[in-house]
């Protein structure tokens, strides 16, 4: 403000410029909110990538990847098939390049900040997946038949991004025990996370509303509280709410029926574990018994020449008669002691 009570032209500029961007981010907001109801799912905070889901291949999932410049909208934003995060070409169509860029969407040549992106993108995917539907429709031809390339993969429409969830078949206790590896596992390949929407920025539906509409909302809780329900992006919100809890009761509903199935498994392996004690008590006892008979014979070797030494000695006068019986004869009945023991286990 001015000495005489003017605006300085340098304030008057500031307001302009923050007006300009107020304008651009109401812009963006309705951008997102349309690009998201199309189906678009942001893969960073700053929200300027996005992917929507187009087709299903064996090599991966077809989807439609968007970088959304820092002008947007003002800029046009950047369009491309992919296969996973690899840039690839599974089909072909008037509005795509070589490098799978969006490049012939009339709309997209023609961009402006009051465009529709989501109806843009809701175009490009149907037509990519009637493109899809219809190679897939293709019988593929033998190379002895044809000299011309072999025909695309087949690709399936892309599935929701709820999965359905397969309960394996049943087998009975003792088989899943013993052929652990026949059991088969479910396909998790195709198994998706719900994807939690983005919230917009900017809300257009209170953009649209007087100052006397606004203060009633901020004066009156109750009106407020309706206001906010019948928002489209709350009403998004809480039906993706209610289908998550749904979807999680139906998973906790299959996961308690097999709570049977887990007990009889549970007493399956208690009773081979008794078996399995048994066994091993069993085989312990007889691995004992036959380290005693080791033993035994052992000795009486030990004994037997021990005798032979002292029968030595004698023979070459090293003792007298006496020394030898006292000797001889204990270490003698001793070994025929163990011999004849020997020969009781053996017969037994």
């Amino acid at each position: 403000m001015s000495f005489f009570g003017y605006r300085s032209s340098s304030s008057s500029r500031s307001s302009q410029q923050e007006t300009h961007l107020s304008e651009l981010e109401r812009l963006r907001g309705r951008q997102l909110s349309s690009l998201v109801r199309a189906g678009g799912r942001a893969k960073n905070q700053q929200q300027t990538t996005f992917e929507v889901p187009v087709a299903d291949t064996p090599r991966g999932s077809l989807t439609l990847q968007l970088q959304l410049p820092t002008e947007f909208p003002v800029k046009v934003p950047r369009l491309k098939i992919c296969v996973g995060w690899k840039a690839s070409i599974p089909v072909q169509h008037r509005w795509l390049d070589a490098a799978g860029n969006v490049q012939g969407h009339p709309d997209l040549n023609k961009w402006t900040a009051h465009s529709d992106l989501g109806r843009i993108v809701a175009e490009i995917v149907t037509e990519l997946r009637v493109v899809a539907s219809t190679a897939s429709s293709k019988p593929p031809v033998s190379p002895a038949q044809s000299s011309s390339p072999a025909p695309v993969a087949s690709l399936s429409p892309y599935p929701g991004s709820r999965a359905s969830y397969l309960s394996p078949s049943r087998q009975s206790p003792q088989a899943q025990i013993q052929q652990p590896k026949q059991q088969q596992t479910p396909d998790t390949s195709k198994m998706q996370r719900t994807q939690v929407p983005v919230i917009p920025p900017v809300f257009p539906e209170l953009e649209e509303l007087s100052l006397s509409q606004l203060e009633k909302l901020n004066s009156d809780k109750r009106v407020l509280k309706t206001f906010v329900k019948e928002l489209t992006s709350v009403k998004e919100f809480t039906q993706l709410r209610d289908e998550v809890l749904h979807s999680n009761m139906g998973i906790a509903k299959t996961t308690l029926g097999y709570e049977v199935e887990l007990r009889e498994l549970q007493e399956a392996v208690e009773t081979q574990r008794a078996e399995l004690r048994v066994a091993q008590q069993a085989l312990a006892e007889k691995q004992a018994r036959q380290q005693r008979i080791v033993a035994l014979s052992t000795a009486a070797k030990d004994v037997d020449n021990e005798t032979d030494e002292v029968a030595t000695q004698f023979s070459h006068g090293d003792m007298d008669v006496a020394q030898f019986i006292s000797t001889y004869l204990p270490r003698r009945n001793l070994y025929h002691e163990r011999t004849l023991k020997l020969a009781r286990v053996h017969q037994h």
